[in-house]
């Protein structure tokens, strides 16, 4: 009988101390701007005289929304999706394991880099190679007019990457983004009402801090697709986030989110009048940690399409 009580009560206390998130669902149609405060974002004309409504403050209510916070989940008694978060990847760093992506500022690849201080914006078709860029504008440290290339580039700045429109290629990018006072820094943003492209990121980290909303952020009807591969995502409220008005799909292999890192979770695809954006694949999505300078690859995460349908009526 005493062995019996000891487990029963030993199963009640494992039950306990599971943690748990819930996910969240907005239903309404209208949308507006939060800033991470809460605050109601003003609009603000855009660069190109396009009013710039949603810039990268969070989406308060964009139609239906709904958040996945990566790890395992089950459906409760009410329909809702309960998420239990991974595990801490293994602390003893593995070096056959690579990631493909540069692991710091300093990292090796950048060895051969011109360094300045200055903002650059790209005309269409134009590239940049081997370029350091350490700037505190507040603004986009480059900002892509068109179809543009970036090769071994470095930034450490309030404000990464602007893209317009056309086809943007990153290889081998760092950037460090820290946000200060208002700002709602990104790493790579996507913002110009209507128009489309593919963006299409390899070997790249994207490291927030301070002020931050995401690593990669777009939204407010542009009308691309978006493929990352060897892609390492650190800091802000979001790793990844991608609304349904941020483009038509979405492509990850061999993309890493820090674990603990974000202030919401790794990534979130919202729902905006019914539509989501769709996931064309999802191959060795996983957490990740730092040993040292090291980084240790944990444990993958689930495919969000995976995930139960939230009922109509919750």
């Amino acid at each position: 009988m005493r062995y019996l009580i000891t487990l029963t009560l030993l199963l009640v206390g494992a039950v306990i101390v599971q943690p748990t998130v819930s996910s969240t669902r907005v239903e309404t149609a209208k949308l507006t701007c939060l800033d991470p405060g809460g605050a109601l974002l003003s609009s603000a004309p855009h660069a190109n005289g396009v009013r710039e409504t949603c810039r990268s403050g969070a989406l308060a209510t964009p139609g239906k929304e709904f958040e996945i916070h990566p790890g395992s989940y089950r459906t409760t008694a009410t329909g809702r999706v309960t998420v239990v978060p991974a595990a801490m990847p293994d602390p003893t760093p593995n070096p056959e394991n690579s990631a493909g992506v540069p692991l710091s500022f300093n990292d090796p690849v950048y060895a051969n880099v011109t360094s300045g201080t200055s903002r650059i914006a790209l005309s269409p078709e134009s590239s940049l190679t081997d370029l350091s860029i350490v700037e505190n504008s507040g603004e986009p440290t480059i900002t892509c007019g068109g179809s543009c290339s970036l090769t071994r580039v470095r930034i450490q700045s309030r404000e990464g990457v602007r893209c317009i429109s056309g086809n943007i290629n990153l290889t081998w990018v760092y950037i460090a983004a820290t946000g200060v006072g208002d700002d709602h820094a990104d790493g790579l943003q996507c913002y110009a009402p209507d128009s489309t492209g593919t963006v299409t990121v390899k070997n790249s980290t994207f490291k927030l801090a301070g002020a931050s909303t995401a690593g990669y952020w777009s939204a407010d009807n542009w009308r691309g697709s978006h493929v990352f591969e060897n892609v390492l995502f650190e800091g802000g409220n979001h790793g990844l986030r991608i609304p349904a008005d941020g483009g038509s799909s979405v492509s990850l292999k061999n993309v890493y989110f820090v674990h603990g890192s974000f202030r919401y979770g790794a990534f979130l695809f919202d729902v905006v009048k019914g539509r989501r954006i769709n996931i064309v694949q999802w191959e060795n999505v996983r957490w990740a940690g730092w040993h040292g300078d090291k980084l240790v690859l944990g444990e993958l995460i689930p495919r969000p399409s995976a995930m139960p349908r939230l009922p109509a009526n919750p």
